[in-house]
């Protein structure tokens, strides 16, 4: 019982220290980096892996190199663009370029369902498609097809604020109140 709550308590550290993801938004290396960590550390805590000096130190390694990883990748996009790959366009002016797709292995129908999910559904309104090196792929619309915005008929808008709850689980959160410019007695109006 030591051993898996000492080892879930490391593993949530090095995770933590390896930064914040979105698991939607990590490239499918970052997803086999993650699943080997929680395999070791898992074989471990049931030990299976006997050794505990060897499985951290293993376990510290599957850590440390993506950190090490990201940090170099931040430095140097050629590091990124190896490690983590690039995008790809697959639309270019509304036209499929099928040699793109056949790089990174996605059918003409995977593609039109993905617009189709986007409420895309023609070819020829997309100006430039490309999928971004985490697997999504995201479009721009041509000019004549993308909405209207306040800008497009000369409309000014004030900005939007940041919102601010003023009340949670019953208590009044006064620091929110201040922010927004407002007091308890606003509150109780």
């Amino acid at each position: 019982m030591f051993r898996c709550v000492f080892f879930f308590i490391i593993t949530w550290f090095l995770i933590r220290l390896m930064g914040k993801r979105n698991m939607a938004d990590i490239t499918p290396f970052q997803f086999v980096n993650y699943l080997v960590i929680g395999t070791i550390a898992a074989l471990i805590s049931a030990g299976m892996i006997k050794n505990l000096i060897v499985g951290s130190i293993s376990l510290v390694i599957w850590a440390l190199l993506p950190i090490l990883l990201n940090y170099a990748s931040m430095k140097s996009k050629f590091i990124h663009d190896w490690f983590f790959g690039r995008e790809t366009i697959l639309i270019s002016h509304g036209k499929v370029l099928e040699e793109n797709l056949a790089k990174v292995k996605l059918t003409g129908d995977e593609l039109l369902r993905s617009l189709r999910s986007k409420n895309i559904f023609s070819v020829s309104d997309v100006e430039f498609a490309l999928m971004e090196n985490t697997g999504d792929i995201n479009v721009l619309l041509k000019s004549e097809k993308r909405p209207v915005v306040s800008k497009d008929i000369g409309r000014k808008i004030s900005p939007g604020t940041e919102p601010q709850t003023v009340i949670l689980d019953g208590n009044i959160i006064n620091d929110a109140l201040t922010r927004i410019g407002l007091n308890q007695d606003w509150l109780e109006i």
